[in-house]
């Protein structure tokens, strides 16, 4: 009898993906959907409602951790907040616009220009004088493209959070990656609603996991999330976490590249 062991390793990938996401402000959507698209064959529809869950998780197991070493910024929160959770509610419309009507090549496009903006601003050294930082109001404009990313792309938005807050608003590592997730932690529920409502998919999602295994599933991504976090804010370098964010971003990117080529030829 051959035993399918794809389930046993999708779950290990989910937590391990939490763990690491967890000190970087990043939900771990970038991963989460290529994760549950290509490896567990979801549906994108279906994959995005089911990483929006995970990302809610560790937003609110991160953002903890790091409200508690006073890792945050509450008035970039508020001026996130403003724009990004009703653009959350537009980026679900045209997600299922997208893939109700013209194809889900739109989804990864668009996913893959945000990545390679994200990639290159991390890379690239930005010097930033104090009306950069100041500057709450251009800020508080380009944090709606983090909700539209959310509601469309079934992530957080924390790639482009972080991108901003280190940009715009000259944080540190740390205190960007808190502030991304005090965002996300409820822009992301905002989006999770949204695509409820509007796509039906929720019968579907829990049709795939059983609802106390997604039960269980969501309540160790917040463990994990909350652990990973805590242990990070204090023990893990600055660089090492600039390279974890940019590898896995680059993993997503190259991924999606793939499809829209395919699509193409």
């Amino acid at each position: 009898m051959n035993l399918d062991f794809t389930p046993v390793l999708i779950v290990i990938l989910l937590f391990i993906v939490a763990l690491l996401f967890s000190p970087l402000g990043l939900g771990g959507g970038v991963l989460y959907v290529p994760i549950l698209h290509y490896i567990a064959e979801w549906p994108l529809i279906e994959s995005l409602l089911a990483s929006l869950a995970l990302v809610w998780m560790v937003a609110l197991g991160s953002s903890n951790s790091h409200s508690r070493k006073g890792y945050s910024d509450a008035t970039a929160v508020s001026a996130g907040r403003m724009t990004a959770v009703p653009a959350a509610v537009v980026g679900t419309i045209l997600a299922w616009f997208s893939l109700e009507y013209i194809s889900d090549v739109v989804i990864k496009v668009i996913a893959a220009l945000i990545l390679i903006f994200v990639i290159e601003r991390n890379i690239r050294d930005v010097n930033i004088d104090k009306s950069d930082r100041d500057n709450l109001t251009l800020y508080s404009r380009f944090a709606a493209c983090g909700g539209l990313a959310s509601g469309l792309l079934g992530i957080g938005g924390g790639a482009i959070y972080v991108t901003l807050h280190r940009t715009v608003l000259g944080m540190d590592s740390r205190s960007s990656a808190g502030t991304s997730y005090l965002i996300g932690a409820v822009v992301v529920p905002v989006a999770l609603a949204s695509h409820i409502l509007i796509d039906g998919t929720l019968g579907n999602v829990l049709g795939h996991t059983g609802v106390l295994p997604a039960f269980f599933i969501l309540f160790a991504t917040f463990s994990a999330a909350w652990l990973g976090a805590l242990y990070a804010i204090d023990h893990l370098p600055v660089n090492i976490i600039t390279n974890i964010f940019l590898v896995a971003v680059s993993i997503s990117l190259v991924r999606y590249l793939w499809d829209i080529a395919t699509y193409l030829i």
